[in-house]
């Protein structure tokens, strides 16, 4: 019984220019990881490039786009607890990996008041007709 030979290629790793199907160096050219999930000659065009943390994204056959959530992930420019210790309300406008230190810290109603990339100083205004603990 005869049986047909296997052959690994794991397009992340070769770098023959000839290999049409293959990475070349493309993912780590962009500073992301490379990784073939079928290494076979059988399935190509399968390999993906793979944002390195605290980036996150991925995409087949090419350079991802790399995001940034700055108010749920950890890094040097991130809130890290900044605004929901004091309860506030974290939003990052702008998640792309080149808009850094750009999240905001928003008081929660019926308090006002919000900062850049540091807590807010909240402010009550016990005039305002909507704010429920106030006298009118």
């Amino acid at each position: 019984m005869a049986h047909e030979a296997i052959c690994m290629l794991d397009e992340c790793l070769v770098m023959d220019p000839l290999c049409e199907t293959c990475a070349l160096g493309a993912c780590e050219a962009a500073g992301q990881t490379c990784r073939d999930p079928t290494p076979w000659q059988s399935s190509p065009w399968d390999w993906t490039c793979t944002c390195v943390l605290p980036l996150y994204g991925e995409k087949q056959y090419g350079a991802a786009t790399c995001v940034i959530d700055e108010c749920s992930k950890s890094c040097p420019t991130c809130a890290e607890g900044t605004c929901s210790g004091p309860g506030q309300i974290c939003e990052d406008p702008d998640s792309s990996e080149f808009s850094l230190s750009d999240w905001t810290c928003t008081c929660p109603p019926p308090s006002s008041g919000m900062a850049v990339a540091e807590a807010a100083r909240c402010y009550l205004d016990e005039c305002d007709e909507t704010c429920p603990t106030c006298e009118n």
